[in-house]
C-alpha cells in the first residue's frame, strides 16, 4: 500500500516522555529489534494507510497529508491499535470487541475461541453473562447442573491469560451481568479473593426499576434468563449497598446503567445493547467493536480572544470523522462476524482529551460551576459538528447499511450510527502531550526512573511555569508533589493556584458525577471516567454516587477509593512538611553485593544485593533467564520496588512477610535445602532474603496480605487508576489498550 506521492513531514514538538512511549510500544522495529522509524514517520505510515480507502489519487494524497498535519500537530490521535498497527499488515486498528454468550455449551466454548482470536489481533473484549442460567440449574441433555456465569467468568479470564495481546499484555475484559439475574450476589464479589477473574473489570447491569426499588425500599424480584420465570428476591436498597461495598473495597463491580443506554441505541431493532467494551465507554451490540480517536482540545486556546478557536475545532472534528469512517474500512477484523457486524453499523467515537489543561490555560478550576458550562459548551460543539461530518460523509458515501432499521431512518443522511465517545487516552495522551481525557490531572509530578535507575520528579510544565513565575517554586515541593501530595497542605502555594492545579483526590465526588454527566449529555456512546475517592471516603459516598450518576444521565459510573486492598494505585501518602518526610539513603558508589544463583520450577535466575556499609541489603537486583517474560517484568519491577524501600529504611523482615507465600506460575521444587519449596518466585527471593538478611520467621506469617501497590510491567513504576484504566504515567504502558 503506497501512494503516488508520500506525505510531507515536518517535525513534531513531543516531550521527552512522548518519545519515551513511542519508542517503546509504537514505532516499528527490525527483526533484531532496532527501531526503523521516526515519530514522523510513524504518523505518516498511518495517515497514508487510512488514507488509501479515499476514492481518488488526488483524493488520497490531500486527506494523506491533512491526517499527517493533524497527527504531528498533536491536535488529534486515533486510538493505539491504529498508531501501532496501520500501514504494517498486522494485527487490528480497533480497540475493544464485544462478543455474545448464549446459555449452550457450544455458546459459551465457540464465544471464548472467538476472544481468543480477537485478544491475539490485540484487541479487548466485553462480555455479556446475563442469558446464562443460573448456578446449579438443571441441564436436561446432561441430567447435570449449569456452573452458573461465575464460573464461565472464570474460564474465560484463563483464556486471556493464555492469550498474550498482539505479542504485548494479557487481555483486558469486561463482564456484565443484570442486577437480576439469580447468581448476582456472587457475580458482586467474584473479584474479592484478589486472585479471581483479575483480567476483568465487572459491571453491574442495573435498571431504572431496580434503581427506584433501590430508593423507595422496595424489592428486585430475582429472574430465571431463560424463560423470565421468578427466582427469588432481593432487598433493592441492601442490593445496591452491597455493590458499594465491594467497590469501596476493591474498585469493582461498576454499574451500567442499562436502561439509559439502551434509549441511545441507534438500531434498536437489531437488537438490545446488554455489554459494553472493556472500559466501559463503549456500549456495543455483539460482535461490535470500538474505532476511536481523541482530539487535544488544550491545543485550540485562543490566549488573544481568551477563549477556544472554535473554527479550528471544527475543522478538526470534521476530520477527525472522515479519518475513523476510513479506519472503518481500512480495517482487517479477526472474525466475519465481526466485520459484518462494524460495518453494518459504522459506529465511530470521537472524543476528547486534554479538557484538565484546558481548564488550567483558561483559569477555571475543575471543581466549579464554570469548568461544567465550558464542558457542556464544548461537548455540545463537538457533537453538533460530528453530526454535520457523519451527514456529509452519508450524502457523499451513502448512509450505514443499517440506516433503514436505525432511529434515523427517514431523517438525518449519517454515515455512524454514532459519531462521539469519550474514551481512555492513557497512552496517546502522553504522546500529546495532554491530560487524560476530560480527568483531572491525577498529580502534578510524578517520578520518572533514568537509564541508571535514578529517579527524578517530573512536573506538569504549566504547574512548574506558574510556580516559578509567583515565586514559590522548590525543589522540596516538587520532592513532595511527585511523592503523592497536593497542593492543599502546602502553605507556601498561593489559594488560587491551589484552586486552579485540583488534582483528582483533591476534587469531591460530586463534581466528578457531574463533569462526567456534563459531556455524557452531548456524546452518543458514552463517557470512559473514574470517580476518585479519597482513602477515608465511605461506602455511602459511593452509594451516593451512583445515584447521582443515574439521575443525572451518565451511562455507567466507576468509582476507586484510594487505598482500596490490593488495586492500591499510585498512593498518596498525607502532605507533611519538609523535614517530615522520609529520608532516603544512597548506597556509596563502589559496595559490596552478594549474588544468589536459584531455580524455581523449570525457571532460573539470579538475585544480587548491594550492601551498604554495615552489611545491611540496600539494592535488590533480579536476573530472570527468560528476559522479556512476564515474571522477568514483574520481578524487575519487584527489585525497584524493594531497592527503594530498603533505602527509605523499610526493614527486610517487613518486606518478606508481605511477599513470602505469593502464589503464581512458576513454582515447584528449588534444590536448595534451606528453601525446598516456592509457591512463587517472589516467595523463595523474599524468604532467601529473610533467611540471610533479616530474622527467620519461627512459622509462617499468618494473615499477611500480599504487596498492596500495582506496579508497571515494564518500568516498576506505580500505576494510576484512570477512566477506568490501569495506566503508567510514566512508561507509557496501558492495561486496557
Amino acid at each position: 500500500m503506497v501512494l503516488s506521492a508520500t506525505v510531507t513531514t515536518h517535525p513534531t514538538a513531543l516531550t521527552e516522555n512522548a518519545r519515551t512511549v513511542l519508542a517503546r510500544r509504537y514505532l516499528l522495529r527490525d527483526e533484531s529489534g532496532t527501531i526503523v522509524e521516526t515519530p514522523e514517520q510513524l504518523f505518516a505510515r498511518v495517515a497514508e494507510a487510512i488514507a488509501w480507502v479515499e476514492a481518488t489519487d488526488e483524493a488520497r494524497q490531500r486527506w494523506a497529508q491533512r491526517f499527517y498535519d493533524a497527527m504531528a500537530s498533536l491536535r488529534f490521535l486515533p486510538n493505539s491499535p491504529t498508531l501501532m498497527n496501520a500501514g504494517t499488515g498486522r494485527g487490528t486498528l480497533a480497540a475493544c470487541f464485544v462478543l455474545p454468550i448464549e446459555d449452550t455449551l457450544e455458546s459459551i466454548m465457540s464465544t471464548a475461541q472467538a476472544a481468543a482470536m480477537v485478544q491475539k489481533y490485540g484487541g479487548g473484549t466485553g462480555f455479556s453473562f446475563s442469558r446464562l442460567r443460573g448456578e446449579g440449574e438443571p441441564i436436561a441433555t446432561t441430567h447435570g447442573a449449569a456452573c452458573g456465569p461465575v464460573s464461565v467468568l472464570r474460564h474465560y479470564d484463563d483464556v486471556s491469560r493464555l492469550v498474550t495481546q498482539g505479542g504485548k499484555r494479557e487481555g483486558a475484559n469486561m463482564g456484565v451481568l443484570r442486577v437480576d439475574h439469580p447468581d448476582i450476589r456472587a457475580f458482586i464479589h467474584a473479584k474479592d479473593d484478589g486472585v479471581s477473574a483479575q483480567r476483568f473489570n465487572l459491571s453491574i447491569a442495573v435498571t431504572d426499576e431496580f434503581m427506584r426499588a433501590a430508593a423507595t425500599g422496595g424489592s428486585l424480584e430475582l429472574r430465571d434468563p431463560r424463560d423470565g420465570s421468578e427466582r427469588g428476591s432481593e432487598d433493592a436498597a441492601a442490593l445496591l449497598s452491597d455493590i458499594a461495598r465491594s467497590a469501596w473495597a476493591t474498585g469493582d463491580p461498576g454499574l451500567v446503567f442499562l436502561d439509559t443506554i439502551n434509549r441511545d441505541n441507534p438500531t434498536p431493532q437489531i437488537g438490545a445493547i446488554e455489554a459494553t467494551n472493556p472500559c466501559g465507554e463503549v456500549p456495543l451490540l455483539p460482535w461490535e467493536a470500538c474505532t476511536l480517536g481523541s482530539i487535544n482540545v488544550a491545543r485550540f486556546w485562543d490566549a488573544e480572544a481568551g477563549d477556544l478557536d472554535w473554527d479550528t475545532l471544527g475543522e478538526t472534528v470534521a476530520l477527525g470523522v472522515r479519518f475513523l469512517d476510513d479506519v472503518v474500512e481500512a480495517n482487517t477484523f479477526p472474525l466475519e462476524e465481526i466485520a459484518d457486524a462494524v460495518r453494518g453499523n459504522r459506529k465511530i467515537g470521537l472524543g476528547v482529551m486534554g479538557f484538565a489543561d484546558l481548564l488550567i490555560t483558561a483559569g477555571l478550576p475543575y471543581d466549579s460551576e464554570e469548568a461544567l458550562v465550558l464542558a457542556n459548551r464544548l461537548g455540545r460543539f463537538i457533537s453538533g459538528e460530528a453530526d454535520e461530518a457523519s451527514g456529509a460523509l452519508g450524502r457523499e458515501r451513502g448512509v450505514f447499511p443499517n440506516w433503514n432499521q436505525s432511529v434515523y431512518s427517514g431523517g438525518p443522511t449519517y454515515r455512524n450510527a454514532t459519531r462521539t465517545c469519550i474514551a481512555p487516552t492513557g497512552t496517546i495522551a502522553i504522546i500529546a502531550g495532554a491530560s487524560s481525557g476530560i480527568e483531572p490531572l491525577f498529580s502534578l509530578a510524578h517520578y520518572r526512573r533514568m537509564g541508571d535507575g535514578t529517579l527524578l520528579p517530573e512536573v506538569s510544565a504549566a504547574f512548574e511555569v506558574e510556580a516559578r513565575a509567583r515565586g514559590f517554586f522548590s525543589p522540596e515541593l516538587m520532592e513532595a508533589l511527585a511523592g503523592g501530595s497536593g497542593l492543599s497542605g502546602r502553605p507556601e502555594a498561593p489559594q488560587d493556584v491551589k484552586r486552579r492545579f485540583v488534582t483528582a483526590h483533591e476534587v469531591g465526588w460530586q463534581w466528578h458525577v457531574r463533569m462526567q454527566a456534563a459531556f455524557q449529555a452531548h456524546t452518543d456512546l458514552a463517557v470512559s471516567k473514574t470517580v476518585n475517592l479519597p482513602s477515608d471516603a465511605t461506602v455511602e459516598d459511593v452509594r451516593d454516587a451512583y445515584v447521582l450518576a443515574h439521575e443525572l444521565g451518565c451511562k455507567g459510573i466507576t468509582v476507586y477509593r484510594d487505598g482500596s486492598r490490593a488495586l492500591q494505585v499510585l498512593a498518596h501518602r498525607a502532605a507533611a512538611a519538609p523535614a517530615e518526610e522520609p529520608r532516603r539513603k544512597h548506597l556509596p558508589d563502589e559496595r559490596p553485593a552478594v549474588t544468589h544463583k536459584f531455580r524455581v520450577g523449570e525457571q532460573e535466575g539470579y538475585v544480587t544485593v548491594g550492601l551498604f556499609e554495615d552489611g545491611q541489603p540496600g539494592e535488590v537486583f533480579i536476573k530472570m533467564a527468560k528476559e522479556g517474560s512476564t515474571v522477568s517484568g514483574l520481578t524487575d519491577a519487584v527489585a525497584l520496588l524493594t531497592s527503594i524501600a530498603l533505602q527509605y529504611g523499610v526493614g527486610v523482615d517487613k518486606l518478606a512477610a508481605k511477599l513470602e507465600q505469593t502464589r503464581f506460575e512458576p513454582y515447584g521444587a528449588t534444590g536448595n535445602p534451606d528453601i525446598p519449596f516456592a509457591t512463587s518466585v517472589l516467595d523463595y527471593i523474599f524468604r532467601w532474603l529473610r533467611l540471610h538478611f533479616g530474622t527467620p520467621p519461627s512459622e509462617p506469617a499468618a494473615g499477611e496480605a500480599p504487596l498492596s501497590d500495582l506496579t508497571c510491567p515494564d518500568c516498576g513504576m506505580q500505576l494510576a487508576y484512570l477512566e477506568r484504566c490501569l495506566i503508567c504515567q510514566t512508561c507509557g504502558y496501558s492495561k486496557c489498550n
